[in-house]
């Protein structure tokens, strides 16, 4: 079940005893959670219902022993135990026991980022209640995703504006909704979120960044590609998220380049990277300072980087100047 079935059956007033949430969008999980909260609890409850804890600082016999006690505000004791992927197995051992007559006069909600190693506990609610998947959106459809959120709060937002703020913010959700709800705040009682909207109400620092970093490899200006590269790092930006960064702007690169020996037009390929044709003339130009050999060595790098990033006890901010600067070892009057 996907995050939109479960908002349809909560609508509908079905509530089950037990769900799964699972995956890697924690923005959409704390939503569900609040509006399966709004649901279950009266207003007036809250403070006394609706309980959160983590999976590392209780037991499932304490958990257990929380869902048994009968409510005294609201239909349902509801209690959520998030990251329950951390419990040993004996402990999941108590859950499977519970889900397999869960409480009626409860709901428990159980939260992991993914369900390997609880293949049994994912089966017994699919039994008796119900696996909610929340998936964030891919690269390809976080534009479109956008325009759905903006629907949500009463605003159009058109796709070049949407592909323009998801360039500069990238696939960070929370940090899309904050910037999302300045936009709305910024358009005041226009009905439409426009491109020109974006490019002045939102702060493009870190696709600034990711563009001369490469621009800075492209001319082969290794001290400047670093200093880009650190810019990032001290933005606050995970190592793993910068490499990421740099392997999509790689990929756009190699897509302007591919599309400019086919001939591809600028409207044409705006359209195909679903990106404003503005922000698609930087990925042209910037693909007219790489050869395609160049772009084929430049993957296996950051390949070879991400498997040191996830696998060796090398200080993750060594790795990627190590790779900056591999990339950069190239003539500064090269010609693409």
């Amino acid at each position: 079940m996907r995050f939109h079935d479960f908002l349809k059956q909560l609508a509908d007033d079905q509530i089950a005893p037990v769900y799964l949430f699972k995956g890697d969008a924690v923005l959409l999980m704390d939503e569900a959670w609040q509006k399966l909260t709004a649901k279950v609890v009266p207003a007036k409850a809250r403070r006394l219902n609706g309980e959160r804890l983590l999976a590392r600082d209780c037991s499932a016999g304490q958990v257990l022993e929380k869902v048994r006690t009968l409510p005294m505000f609201g239909p349902k004791q509801l209690v959520m135990v998030q990251n329950i992927d951390s419990w040993p197995k004996d402990q999941l051992q108590q859950l499977l026991s519970y889900l397999e007559r869960p409480q009626p006069s409860a709901c428990l909600v159980l939260t992991a980022a993914q369900s390997k190693g609880l293949e049994r506990i994912e089966a017994a609610i699919e039994a008796t209640g119900r696996v909610v998947t929340f998936a964030a959106p891919s690269d390809r459809d976080a534009p479109r995703w956008l325009q759905e959120r903006a629907a949500m709060r009463g605003k159009k937002m058109t796709l070049d504006a949407a592909g323009l703020l998801f360039e500069q913010v990238g696939l960070d959700l929370y940090r899309l909704e904050l910037e999302l709800d300045k936009l709305i705040q910024y358009v005041g009682e226009r009905e439409t979120i426009r491109l020109e909207d974006v490019a002045e109400a939102v702060s493009s620092q870190r696709g600034s960044s990711v563009f001369e970093l490469l621009d800075h490899v492209g001319r082969g200006e290794k001290r400047l590609a670093v200093s880009a590269l650190r810019s990032l790092l001290r933005a606050g930006e995970a190592p793993l998220a910068i490499l990421a960064l740099v392997a999509r702007q790689l990929r756009l690169v190699w897509q302007a380049s591919d599309a400019l020996k086919r001939g591809v037009s600028l409207p044409d390929l705006a359209r195909e990277l679903r990106l404003p044709p503005t922000v698609t003339k930087k990925y042209i130009q910037q693909s007219k300072a790489f050869s395609t050999a160049e772009l084929r060595r430049f993957h296996g790098e950051i390949c070879h980087a991400d498997m040191a990033l996830k696998s060796s006890g090398t200080n993750p901010e060594w790795v990627l100047e190590d790779l900056v600067v591999r990339l950069s070892g190239r003539p500064k009057n090269h010609q693409g």
